[in-house]
Parts: C-alpha cells; structure tokens; sequence
C-alpha cells in the first residue's frame, strides 16, 4: 500500500507542478510584444500531442476542447494550449484531492464516492474556466468598443478604424478580443463579405461580437447615417457597450449570490458516515435503524437530493442557451436510438402527429431551449426508467442480502435499550450470543424446528432449560426474519413505479429548465428593444433584416423567429401574425405589433420613434429587471442548493431519533407493563 501511496503522490503533485508551468508560461506568452508567440507554446502543444495518443486522455480532450472552441474557433493554437492548460489544472485537483481524502478516510466506499463527486466537480472546474473566458472577453469587448469609437472618429472609415483598434489590442496584451477584432477585419477587408460573416455567425463567441460584426459591415457597405448631429454606428456602439455592461453586471452578481453553492451541496454526502457514527456512539440503537431497510433508504435518498440538487443548480447558473456542437459527433442518445430494436421502440412511444400530447411535448423541448427532438426525448426517458427500474431491484436484492447478513453476524442491541454506547464487555457478550446463534441456525438449515434448535443447542453445550428457552425463542424469531429476506412481489411492484418514475425525468427536467428559461425572456424581449434601437436610423434598414438581427442574437426565441423568417418571403403578414402566435409572450409581441406596423405603411423609424422616447424609462426599467432576474435566481438557488442539507438532517438524523426513540421507549413500557 506505501508503494501506491508514493506513486499517487508523484502523480499528484507532478500533475500539479504541470499546470502551474503551464498557467505561468500561458501568462509569459500574453505578456510578450506579440500575442501569437511564447517560449511555452511548444511545451504545451507538445502536451497536447503526447495526451491526445490515450483513449482516456484524448476523450477528456475532446470534452474540455469542444467547451473551449467558442472563443478561438479559428485559432487551432490558442485552443490547443487552453485544452492543456484547463486539462492539467483539473487533473491536479482530482488527484490531490483523492490523495488526502485517501489519508483522512482510509475508506474504500467513501473514496468511490469522491471519485464521483469530484468527476461532477471536474465539470464544474471547466464551466468555471469557460464562465471566466467569457466575462473577460465581455470585458475586453468593452475596451475594444472605445478604441473603435475614438479610431472611428479620428479616421471616418470602418475598416481602418478597426484595424487600428487590433494594433492597440495587440499592444495592450488582450489576447481574446484580439484575435476576434483580427477575424472581424480580414471580413470587412475580404472579397465576400457576405460568406465571411455568414461564418463567422457560427463560431463567433458570443451574440456581441455578432452583431458589432454585422454593423460594422451594414456601415461600410452603405455608409454612415447622421442623426441630430451625431454618427448612428457610435449610437449603435454606445447601446451595445451598454448592453455587455448589464451582462457583465448580471453574471458577476450571480456568480457572488450562488458563490460556493455547488460544494454546499455535495457536501452531505461527506458528512452522512461522520454523522453516523457519531449518532451510532451516542445512542446505540440508531446503528441497529441505520444498518436496516429504513436508513439504507433514507441515506440513498440524501445522496441522490445532493446530486439532484447540483445538477439543478448548473442549470440556474447557466446564462447561455445550449452548447454549439462542431463535427459530426453524435449524442450518446443518438446513438443509442439508431440501434435497431431501440428506434423501433421508441418510434412505438413517440405520440402520433397532431395529437395534443405530441405538441405538448414539443412544445415543452422548444420552450425549454434543450437543443433536442421528441425522438431524444423519448429515448432518454426509456433509458433512465430502465435505469431505474434495473437500480431499484440491485437495491431491494442487497437490501434483503444486507439484512440476512446482519441476521447472521451483527449483534444486536437488546430490546428497550435506552443507554448510550455499550461497553467492550457488553458488545463481546453480545457478539457471543450472535456466533452461536448463526452455527445454530446453519445446523438446523435455517428452519423455524424447536426440536431441532433444541438439539443443536445441546450440542453447542447449553443444556439447562431457562437458557435454553430464551435461546430457541431468540433463534425462531431469527428464523422468520430470515425467511422475509427474500425479494417479494410488491418489492417488483415498488420496481415498476420506479420505472415510471424514472420516465417522467426527463420531462420534469425540461419543466424546470423551462421555468428557469423564462426568466430570461423578458430580459431578451428589452434587448430586442436595443437592437432596433441600433438599427432603426441605418440606411435601407427593413422589418425582414431586423428579424434577422434578432435571430441572430436570440437564444430564447431562436426557433419561431427561424419560421417567421422562412415563410416571409411567402407573406411577410401572415409570417408576422404566425410569429405573434408561436411566442405568446406579452413583452415581444408589443414589438411584433410594431414589426407588422413598419412592414405596412409606417416604416421602421415611426414605428419604433416611442423607444427614443422612452428611453431613460426602459434603462430603469432595464436596471429593475436585470435585479429581478437576478434576485430570482438567487432565491431559486439558494433553496437548490440548501435542499440536500436540509435533507440530511431531516432524514439522516432527526426522522431515525424520532423512530428510534419511540421504538425504545415503547418496548421499554412493554417491559414494565409485562412485571
């Protein structure tokens, strides 16, 4: 064992000397004069080969690479180096982490649940990493914007406006919006405008740069529009910038609001065998609940409240909507759906087409921003009530297995103990009692046979009656107890329910994630206010390219603004009285309503002049909302996260007091009643 405990420790503490050596030399290559050179590029590039020849290594990889691709999807180094760099940090924390839980516990069971809990904390490390790259890039994108407005004014064109602002980044050291202000300028710069911004909307990081992409290019193609004096591209840019500010402040917020949350609530998991044992020493009979069907139960469901409750609280702290997927790598559901008897199954369960279930359901996937079909859908559920079902008889055939064990070789406490801990003499007494018992019950084969006790008794050297008697009622009273371990019918039953319990999952999970979505919506119905804000004073601006604005910044609204957007050219009014339809949400269709108004007869500077207007008043309003919203994921995470503590000590300690005593104390009144 001291051989593996020395190897861990190399592991670890290697592990950790690596990352360190690539953080320090990731910020010596952002220090430097040029942004693309670096003595630790060739060390951590070197890394990155070397891992990406393991299965293992290279699966981890991919995983923290497709997490990373969205800040530098055309820069294969930079993402190379941050894939190592985040890899190795997490690397070094699993490890260490293992290492002194390993010399704290020295408990098998409890390092395997670390091992799961830290694979779950691995993830969390990474969104950390990613949640950390986007703020920043919000940061810089701010810098960025002031470059661009002074270069703008000093120099009246877009283009070399824009390359002077990349010259100050580079020289500043912000490597992320550098290289985004680079790619924005080969577009700008390009022989097709039209394809190169086209691409850069699929791996442009954020909806920000998007949409400054797209009016830098609207104002060069067709010039700059004055209005009361001033430029409408810095007007653009001024509303943008504030709209990243609210962003910036929003995510900040919450980041502080939930801060620590997620080992909050993994943290009852660490505590069930302490409080156990400390339950155990100081009153005896909880160890005899704990060791039963009742407390193994109890403790599963604490266990299962804490994971529950983690995974609902990455879903509240996530601001973006699902991650975008590069290369033709399919869902683990996918694959499992394209087997040839699963498809066929699911095919069987998937509602018919214009039933109300089906567009319930869909309803619901499109609501919920999951980025999945009804066929996804389905299949997940057959697989986590198979799951379930399939848990649920491990845990009732180890729960019989558990209690025949304890029959067996457990000694048990006498009935209406009320003391603390035994002492040494009392529990070897005890144990006493519990081996002779268990070579009586083996002799007679474990049947319920006076006689036959009775015999084997007198083998075992104790012949006087009184002993005797108390010894064959003890071992009957076994016998019977025995007999109950085995898996029942109403054991397969709990199965089934189970089963449907399981099957429901994945549609409560798109419920909640629908409710945490709708949060959001209001928030992105006053940004679209900010976009045509931005957009209504612009040469040859229309109704059909403001939607494409808006689908090109929406997340929440994404899909029905992609119809509306499809069948406009077919009927712009019918496609505008369908979007009013599908979103059915108050706040975007007072601006649909405008929309429909500008495409008639107005025009999109009347149509919208009110938001000029009402402008300070929607800043405020703004400002309230982004506290609302805010506030409501505070709250919302507060009682996620708190959840599985507040179970463990209902459950795990208050609940086995409450049954434990009275059980005592009624078998201590029968006792006194019984003299």
């Amino acid at each position: 064992m001291n051989t593996y405990l020395w190897i861990v420790i190399a592991c670890g503490f290697g592990a950790a000397l690596l990352a360190l050596l690539a953080i320090k030399q990731q910020k010596k290559s952002l220090g430097g004069r040029s942004l693309r050179s670096g003595s630790g590029t060739a060390f951590l590039i070197f890394l990155y080969t070397v891992l990406s020849r393991y299965r293992f290594s290279r699966s981890i990889l991919y995983y923290i690479r497709k997490r990373l691709e969205f800040y530098t999807h055309f820069d294969e180094l930079a993402v190379r180096k941050k894939t190592v760099v985040v890899f190795l940090v997490t690397a070094a924390f699993f490890t260490v982490s293992l290492f002194l839980f390993w010399l704290m516990t020295r408990d098998a069971l409890m390092l395997l649940i670390l091992a799961l809990i830290l694979f779950f904390l691995a993830d969390t490390i990474i969104d950390i990493f990613v949640s950390n790259i986007h703020v920043k890039l919000l940061k810089q994108q701010l810098v960025y914007h002031e470059l661009l407005r002074h270069k703008y004014y000093e120099l009246k064109s877009v283009e070399d406006a824009n390359y002077e602002a990349c010259e100050a980044l580079n020289k500043r050291g912000l490597f992320e919006i550098y290289l985004q202000a680079e790619r924005i300028g080969d577009i700008l710069s390009g022989a097709d405008q039209e394809k190169g911004l086209e691409h850069y909307y699929e791996v442009a990081p954020n909806k920000y740069l998007k949409l400054l992409a797209a009016m830098m290019h609207i104002t060069r193609e067709y010039g700059d529009t004055q209005k009361d004096g001033g430029s409408v591209f810095i007007r653009g840019i001024g509303h943008l910038s504030s709209e990243i500010r609210a962003d910036v402040f929003k995510r900040e917020r919450l980041r502080f609001a939930l801060r620590s949350l997620n080992v909050i609530s993994l943290l009852p998991i660490f505590l069930i065998k302490p409080l156990r044992q400390w339950a155990g020493n100081s009153f005896t009979p909880l160890n005899n609940f704990y060791n039963s069907r009742a407390g193994i139960i109890l403790g599963i469901g604490t266990v299962i409240a804490a994971f529950g409750s983690y995974i609902a609280l990455r879903r509240i702290q996530r601001f973006d909507g699902p991650e975008k997927t590069y290369g033709e790598r399919k869902s683990l559901e996918g694959r499992i759906y394209e087997m040839g008897i699963v498809y066929r199954i699911v095919d069987r369960l998937v509602p018919g087409d214009y039933t109300m279930k089906k567009a319930e359901l869909e309803s619901l996937i499109k609501g919920s921003v999951s980025g999945i079909n009804i066929q996804i859908l389905y299949t997940r559920r057959v697989i986590i009530g198979l799951m379930a079902f399939i848990l649920g008889l491990i845990l009732f055939i180890g729960l019989n297995l558990n209690n025949s064990y304890h029959i067996l070789y457990v000694p048990e406490i006498p009935k209406g103990y009320l003391g603390g801990r035994l002492s040494d003499s009392e529990y070897e007494k005890l144990q006493e009692i519990t081996d002779l018992d268990r070579k009586v019950l083996i002799k007679v084969n474990k049947k319920p046979d006076a006689v036959l006790i009775r015999e084997a008794l007198a083998e075992e050297g104790i012949r006087d009656k009184a002993p005797q008697d108390l010894a064959v009622s003890r071992i009957i009273e076994k016998c019977h107890r025995l007999s109950y371990c085995k898996f029942k019918w109403y054991e397969l039953l709990l199965c089934i329910l189970l089963l449907l319990l399981g099957y429901q999952i994945p549609v409560l999970s798109l419920r909640f994630l629908k409710s945490v979505r709708r949060i959001d919506m209001e928030e992105e119905a006053a940004q679209f206010q900010t976009i045509i804000l931005m957009l209504k004073d612009m040469s040859r601006i229309h109704v059909e390219e403001i939607l494409e604005w808006m689908e090109m910044f929406s997340v929440q609204f994404k899909e029905p603004i992609q119809k509306c957007l499809a069948n406009f050219s077919s009927g712009s009014k019918e496609a505008l009285d369908q979007l009013k339809e599908d979103v059915s949400f108050a706040p975007l269709v007072g601006i649909i309503e405008n929309l429909q108004l500008a495409n008639e007869e107005l025009g999109v500077q009347k149509a919208f002049e009110e938001l000029e207007d009402e402008m300070r008043y929607n800043q405020e309003k703004r400002k309230a909302l982004n506290e609302r919203i805010v506030e409501s994921k505070k709250n919302l995470g507060n009682m996620v996260g708190f959840m599985p503590v507040y179970s463990l000590i209902a459950l795990y300690l208050i609940i086995p007091m409450i049954v434990t005593g009275l059980q005592s104390i009624a078998t201590f009144y029968e006792q006194i009643s019984g003299f």
